[in-house]
């Protein structure tokens, strides 16, 4: 390897960082990796033995006392009987409300006098 004139007789590492050496900061972002790793792991644990009654199921409901009849205390009463047919009328409306907002958004579109038709290819 030929050294240029003004590098002769140095031995300088541009930027005086060596490949594969641990300079201060790295070690101390192994370090604080190594403690993050270990608090996630072992917190769970040192919680779990600190004693105490066990954990019970959280009911998570909506409170309909106060609703007047119509469609939200309807979908309330189905989510609290109910959580799979729930989803299931969630889907069911949000797939009509995408078919009416498509179907509105291209009768808008065509009065603007855009065609979103077929397209014809001409090869």
């Amino acid at each position: 390897m030929k050294q240029s004139s003004s590098m002769a007789g140095t031995n300088h590492i541009a930027g005086s960082a060596r490949r594969g050496v641990l300079n201060s900061s790295a070690v101390a972002k192994l370090i604080a990796f190594c403690t993050v790793l270990i608090a996630i792991f072992l917190l769970p644990s040192i919680s779990y033995c600190a004693g105490g009654k066990p954990a019970t199921k959280i009911y998570n409901v909506a409170d309909t006392r106060a609703m007047e009849p119509g469609l939200p205390k309807m979908v309330a009463d189905i989510y609290n009987s109910d959580l799979w047919l729930y989803g299931l009328t969630v889907i069911l409306v949000m797939a009509g409300m995408g078919f009416i907002i498509g179907f509105g958004m291209d009768k808008l579109v065509s009065h603007l006098g855009i065609d979103l038709g077929k397209l014809e290819h001409h090869e």
